[in-house]
C-alpha cells in the first residue's frame, strides 16, 4: 500500500492534479482494491509452497501463473472507472479526479504485485503448521463450501432457475422501493437566510429591516448551537455561490458550532487518531437541517408581514448550503407568450407548487423594478404646440444629470455638467411650469400631459432568443425527491402546455436525467471494454458470458446496501455501480481461469475450492477499506458515502455470486454444450 501510494502521488502530481477532498476520497475507495492483486499473487505462491515446491520455484510459478488473470482483473477495474471521464459539464469536472486517481493507484499496485511481491515472498513466506488456528479456520471453510457446491451442482438447472428468479424478483422489489436524488444530504456548519425587500428601498432601509431579523434570531437561537450571526446588505449568494448585487438584497450567515460526535468512529477512534482533535469546540447536538426548521419557525411571522398593504420581505429563503452542480433543486422555465401572460403563468405555477408538501422557498424571476413615469402629450398640449422633443429639452436640465457644454481655460479642457436638485422629488413634477412655444406664457406640465405611472420588471431573460420567465424552489429531501416533486407538478404543467406555454424543466430533475443518461453510456462503454478484455484473456465467448452475466445480478447487493443504510440512490451511488462492474468480474475471472480445467463435477469442486481463499480475502480487504466511508462518513465525506455503499455491499454480494453462481452456471452451460454436441454427432 505505501509503495502504491508513493507511485500514485508522484504520477498525480506529474499530470497536474493536487491533493483535495475528492482525490483523497478516490484514494480511500482504491485502498481496499490495492491489495487485491497482491493477495491473489501471494496466495497462489503460498498454495504452491503447500504443494511442496521450493520457495524460488513457488515464487516464479505462482506469480507467472496469475499474471494474465491479475492483469486482466486490473484492466477491467480501470476500464470500469475510466468511462466516467465521458460525463460532461460541471458534473464531469466534479468527478473526473476519481477515475484518474483510482486508475493510477491500481496500475501502481499491479507493478508492485509482480515486481516486488515475488521477491518479498521468496524472502519471507513460510508455511503455517497444520495445527495453527488459521489453518483450522480455512479447513472448516473449505469443508462448508464443498458441501454447498455439491448441493447446488447436484441439479444445476433447478438450482440456477431458483437463484435467478429469486435475485431478479428481489432486485425489482428494492429498485421499486428506492428513490433517486442527485446528491446526498450532509451536515454543514452554516445556515443561509437570503431575501429581498421592495426594490425602491436603499441600503439603509434594507439594513433596518434585516436588523429585525437578526434580533429575532439572536433572541431564539441556542448559544450551544451557533457561534455568530453575520449579515451582508446589498448582496446575496445563490445556490452555486454566485453573488447577486442590489441595494434591496441581503444575505444572513448563521455560523454553527462543530457537531458533537454522532457515531462510534467519531466518538472513540477519531480522538485517538486526529492530532487536531479538540472536544471543547464540539458543542452542537443537532444537525443543521434540524436547526433550519426552527429558524423557519422563528421567522415565519415576518414572511407575510406587511406595511401599507405591501409585503416587507418580497422573498425570504432559509436553507443550508448544499453541494452539487445545480443552482436550484427545481427550476421550471416558461416561454411562448408575451411577458404579461408569462408572469400569469409563473404565478399560477408558483401557487400550485407551494401547496405540495416538501417543496419550499418557491420564488420566480418576475421581479418588479422601480416605478416609472411616462409623459404623454394630450390633445390640449398638442394644440399649444407641445411634443416629446420640447418636453425633453425642458425637463432634461431639471431632472437629469448630464454634460451640457465644454470650454478651455488656462488649465485645459473644462466640462460643464449640471444635475437637477429636484430629481428625487416626484411631487415637484406635478407643479412644474413650461414655456408655451412661441409665446411668453407658462403653463403647468400636468395640464398639457397625461401622467402614466408604470412598473416594469428588473430584468428581461431570454434563452435561444425567446423571452422566458422562471420558477425556482428547493426541496426537503426527507419528504420528497426531485422526481416525485415533478410528478406532482406535472398536472399544472400540462394545463400550461394546453394554454400554449412552452415548458422547460431544469434544476435537479434535468441534471438527474442527464446524469442517469450519461451514466448508462459510461456503463455501456465499460461493458464493451471489459468484454473485449475478457475475450482476449479466455479466447472464449462462453467463458466471457459466464463472467459478464454476474453484472446485472450484482445490482441486488447495491440496492440492499442502500436500503440497510437508509440512503437514496444518488449520482455518486451510480458512479459506484459503474465502478462495481469492473470490480465484480475480478474474482469471477480468477474463478473461471481455474475451473475451466475441470473435466467433471468433482474436479470442478476441487478447483473451485482453491479459489475460496483469494476470493474471500480480496473481498474482505476491499470492503474493510471502504468500511470507514460506508459506516462512519461525516461532513462532506457523505457526498461519496453512496459510492462506497454501492461498491462495498455490491462486492459482498458478488463474492457469493462468484463462489456459487459462477461454478453453477459453468457446470450448467457445459452440460448444455455436451448435450448439444451429442445430438449433433
Amino acid at each position: 500500500i505505501p509503495l502504491s501510494f508513493m507511485i500514485g502521488l508522484i504520477a498525480t502530481n506529474a499530470i497536474g492534479y493536487s491533493l483535495n477532498m475528492l482525490s483523497l476520497l478516490g484514494a480511500l475507495i482504491a485502498l481496499g482494491m490495492l491489495v487485491d492483486e497482491a493477495i491473489v499473487v501471494a496466495e497462489n505462491i503460498y498454495r504452491h509452497l503447500e504443494e511442496g515446491k521450493s520457495r524460488k520455484e513457488a515464487a516464479i510459478v505462482g506469480a507467472s501463473e496469475m499474471f494474465p488473470a491479475v492483469l486482466t482483473a486490473t484492466l477491467t477495474t480501470i476500464f470500469a472507472f475510466l468511462p466516467l471521464l465521458l460525463i460532461s459539464g460541471e458534473m464531469g469536472v466534479f468527478i473526473k479526479i476519481l477515475p484518474i486517481m483510482i486508475s493510477i493507484l491500481l496500475v501502481s499496485s499491479l507493478f508492485e504485485a509482480f515486481y516486488f511481491l515475488p521477491l518479498h515472498s521468496y524472502d519471507f513466506l513460510r508455511l503455517r503448521k497444520e495445527g495453527h488456528l488459521t489453518h483450522s479456520i480455512w479447513e472448516y471453510l473449505y469443508t462448508r463450501y464443498e458441501k454447498v457446491l455439491h448441493v447446488v451442482l447436484k441439479k444445476p438447472a433447478i438450482s440456477l432457475l431458483i437463484m435467478l428468479v429469486s435475485i431478479f424478483g428481489a432486485t425489482g422489489y428494492f429498485i421499486q422501493k428506492s428513490k433517486f436524488q442527485l446528491f446526498p444530504d450532509f451536515d454543514v456548519t452554516q445556515i443561509y437566510i437570503t431575501g429581498k425587500v421592495n426594490i425602491n428601498n436603499d441600503l439603509y432601509n434594507t439594513e433596518e429591516m434585516v436588523t429585525t431579523l437578526e434580533k429575532e434570531l439572536l433572541k431564539n437561537l441556542d448559544p450551544e448551537e451557533f457561534s455568530s450571526v453575520t449579515s451582508v446588505i446589498g448582496m446575496r449568494l445563490d445556490a452555486k455561490s454566485h453573488a447577486e448585487l442590489g441595494e434591496n438584497l441581503f444575505h444572513i450567515f448563521i455560523d454553527l458550532h462543530e457537531r458533537k460526535p454522532d457515531n462510534f468512529f467519531n466518538q472513540y477512534i477519531n480522538p485517538l487518531l486526529s492530532l487536531e482533535y479538540n472536544a471543547t469546540v464540539l458543542k452542537r447536538a443537532r444537525t443543521a437541517l434540524a436547526i433550519t426548521k426552527d429558524v423557519k419557525a422563528y421567522l415565519a411571522p415576518y414572511i407575510e408581514e406587511e406595511k401599507d398593504g405591501v409585503r416587507i420581505f418580497e422573498e425570504l429563503n432559509i436553507d443550508v448550503p448544499g453541494t452539487g452542480v445545480v443552482a436550484h433543486d427545481i427550476e421550471i422555465l416558461l416561454s411562448g407568450k408575451e411577458d404579461a401572460k408569462l408572469v400569469e403563468g409563473i404565478e399560477y405555477l408558483s401557487e400550485n407548487m407551494r401547496k405540495i408538501e416538501g417543496i419550499e422557498d418557491v420564488a420566480n424571476d418576475a421581479e418588479k423594478g422601480e416605478k416609472e413615469l411616462k409623459l404623454k402629450v394630450n390633445s390640449y398640449g398638442q394644440l399649444l404646440g407641445f411634443n416629446e422633443t420640447i418636453l425633453n429639452q425642458e425637463l432634461r436640465s431639471y431632472y437629469l444629470k448630464g454634460e451640457y457644454s465644454k470650454m478651455f481655460n488656462e488649465s485645459g479642457l473644462v466640462r460643464i455638467k449640471m444635475e437637477g436638485s429636484l430629481k428625487d422629488s416626484i411631487t415637484s413634477i406635478e407643479n412644474f411650469s413650461l414655456h408655451v412655444p412661441n409665446t411668453n406664457r407658462t403653463i403647468l406640465l400636468s395640464e398639457v400631459c397625461d401622467f402614466i405611472y408604470t412598473q416594469a420588471y428588473v430584468a428581461i431573460n431570454k434563452e435561444d432568443s425567446k423571452k422566458i420567465r422562471s420558477v425556482f424552489a428547493s426541496m426537503d429531501n426527507e419528504k420528497i425527491t426531485a422526481s416525485e416533486a415533478m410528478k406532482k407538478i406535472e398536472p399544472s404543467l400540462e394545463k400550461l402546455r394546453e394554454e400554449g406555454f412552452f415548458v422547460t424543466i431544469k434544476g435537479e430533475q434535468q441534471e438527474n436525467e442527464k446524469t442517469q443518461r450519461e451514466m448508462m453510456q459510461a456503463a455501456l462503454m465499460a461493458l464493451v471494454l471489459i468484454f473485449i478484455t475478457l475475450v482476449w484473456l479466455f479466447d472464449s465467448l462462453l467463458q466471457t458470458f459466464i463472467i459478464i452475466s454476474t453484472m446485472p445480478l450484482v445490482i441486488l447487493g447495491v440496492y440492499v446496501g442502500h436500503d440497510i443504510m437508509s440512503l437514496n440512490m444518488t449520482m455518486t451511488g451510480l458512479i459506484g455501480v459503474v465502478g462495481l462492474m469492473g470490480v465484480v468480474v475480478n474474482d469471477g475471472l480468477i474463478m473461471v481461469s481455474f475451473i475451466k480445467k475441470a473435466t467433471d463435477v468433482e474436479e470442478l469442486v476441487k478447483l473451485a475450492k482453491t479459489r475460496l481463499r483469494p476470493i474471500l480475502l480480496t473481498s474482505i480487504t476491499t470492503v474493510l477499506g471502504l468500511s470507514t466511508l460506508i459506516f462512519f462518513a461525516s461532513g462532506q465525506a457523505k457526498i461519496l458515502q453512496p459510492m462506497a455503499v454501492s461498491l462495498g455491499f455490491g462486492i459482498l454480494w458478488a463474492t457469493v455470486l462468484n463462489l456459487v453462481y459462477v461454478p453453477l452456471l459453468y457446470q450448467f452451460m457445459n452440460n448444455v454444450k455436451a448435450k448439444f454436441s451429442k445430438k449433433s454427432s
